[in-house]
C-alpha cells in the first residue's frame, strides 16, 4: 500500500454574484474588493431609490460597511490575502 501526500485543496469556485451575497470571504483579494465596491454601490442605488432619513442611511451604510470590513479581515486571516499583496503564490 502506498501513501499519498494530502495537499490543501483550493476553495471552491463560485460566481461573482455568489461573492456578493456570501457571508464567507471570496477566494482572492481582488474578488473581495470587487464585492466590497459592488455591495456599497448597490446600497447607494437603494439609497437613491428609497431616499431614507439620514439616520436610516447612516445605519444602512454602517451595517454594510462593517460587515464587509469583517469579511475582508477574515479573508486576510484565513485566505492569505496578504500573500496576494506581496506577489506570492
Amino acid at each position: 500500500m502506498t501513501s499519498t501526500q494530502r495537499t490543501a485543496s483550493a476553495p471552491p469556485e463560485r460566481s461573482i454574484l455568489m461573492d456578493l451575497m456570501a457571508i464567507t470571504p471570496s477566494a482572492t483579494l481582488g474578488r473581495e474588493l470587487l464585492a466590497l465596491v459592488l455591495n456599497l454601490a448597490l446600497v447607494g442605488i437603494l439609497v437613491i431609490v428609497i431616499q431614507p432619513e439620514p439616520l436610516v442611511l447612516a445605519v444602512m451604510l454602517g451595517v454594510v460597511g462593517l460587515f464587509m470590513l469583517v469579511r475582508l479581515a477574515v479573508g486576510f486571516r484565513t485566505r492569505g490575502y496578504a500573500r496576494d499583496l506581496t506577489g506570492g503564490r
